[in-house]
């Protein structure tokens, strides 16, 4: 019990109290009693009746402070953050949609000898929900998903040397929206389907403001200007044919026969330069149209379809043999006919 001078006490043990006057030791205090005299007493003895606030004791005042109110403290209040969808990163002139698929080559001098990686680049001042996925036979497996800020960009995955052959069909799947817009954004979707070719020819990977390296990039929406003026153009071509002849009969359009195609995989062909590449590269480019036009031909209805690779030494057309065995062992293969190529192609039965 904490007892101070001026505090007004009772005694324990005896009838009576009084204040007290001055502190003898931690055990024991003067009490002044109501008859005015001072007794020392155990400090046990006593207990607390008040406190008053002054207690004058002969010449002696003094003072105790009154408690002070115990204000209850703030609780701090946390600024709230702002929604992870809120306008940033806004930039000038960005107000139209904008978004590339972009490869960005490991090795720019020679890209298909190395890791090649995707991006998916916003370039404008919209939010943008993206999925990111690859066609198989039975669905679509998704790769990445997620949320693009504006004016920025994301990785997406790698595609690798051995990967270039035999590229899947790549799918975005696109909603675009700002935090306060007059109309709904367009819902974008997209399938992708990568040319082998095209990671030899030259000038695919160019440089560009969206990345410091060479990139190859493709835009994945419509640019609404350019969407205008080909529904104008139509338009136009379409009033400018009824003109000259509003009697014209609807024009039969006959499609190629699709029971046999044939594709030249001589190098001069695929490419219009060539000179700097190794026999290894050439037959790269080579192999890479033949999985290429395969899927193609697989798809479609296409029955038989012959692949020119030329004498030679025999490698391009010991490889594609190798590969339809390893690969495509479900259908069958044989040398084309010789009248018309000699001994320089093979003919790939799809469909009987």
């Amino acid at each position: 019990m904490v007892i101070k001078i001026g505090d007004k006490v009772r005694f324990l043990n005896e009838v009576g109290g009084g204040r007290i006057t001055s502190v003898i030791s931690k055990d024991m205090v003067n009490v002044e009693t109501d008859n005015g005299f001072e007794v020392p007493t155990m400090i046990s003895n006593l207990i607390v009746v008040n406190s008053p606030d002054v207690y004058e004791s002969g010449r002696n005042r003094h003072t105790v402070s009154a408690p002070k109110p115990v204000v209850p403290s703030e609780k701090k209040v946390n600024k709230q953050e702002e929604p992870w969808f809120s306008d940033k990163n806004q930039v000038a002139g960005k107000e139209d949609p904008q978004y590339f698929f972009a490869l960005v080559p490991e090795i720019p001098s020679n890209p298909p000898t190395g890791k090649i990686s995707m991006y998916l680049a916003n370039n404008c001042n919209d939010t943008l929900l993206y999925r990111f996925a690859q066609k198989t036979k039975y669905n679509y497996q998704t790769i990445a998903a997620g949320a693009l800020s504006p004016n920025s960009k994301v990785y997406l995955g790698l595609i690798k040397p051995e990967m270039i052959a035999d590229l899947p069909v790549y799918c975005f799947q696109l909603i675009n929206f700002r935090k306060r817009t007059k109309e709904l954004g367009h819902f974008i979707q997209k399938e992708i389907t990568l040319s082998a070719v095209k990671f030899y020819k030259q000038n695919t990977f160019i440089a560009t403001k969206l990345f410091k390296e060479l990139s190859m990039v493709m835009q994945l929406n419509e640019n609404p200007l350019k969407a205008e003026l080909d529904k104008l153009a139509d338009i136009d071509f379409q009033n400018i044919t009824a003109q000259k002849d509003p009697k014209k009969k609807e024009q039969i359009i006959t499609l190629p026969n699709t029971d046999i195609i044939e594709i030249d995989l001589h190098i001069h062909e695929l490419l219009d330069n060539f000179n700097n590449m190794t026999n290894t590269e050439m037959v790269n480019v080579q192999m890479a149209k033949f999985h290429e036009e395969m899927g193609k031909a697989i798809k479609s209805e296409v029955k038989k379809i012959v692949f020119i690779h030329g004498v030679g030494n025999g490698t391009l057309k010991n490889e594609l043999r190798r590969e339809l065995q390893r690969k495509f062992s479900k259908y069958s293969f044989q040398d084309a006919s010789f009248r018309e190529y000699g001994y320089g192609a093979t003919m790939v039965i799809i469909r009987k």
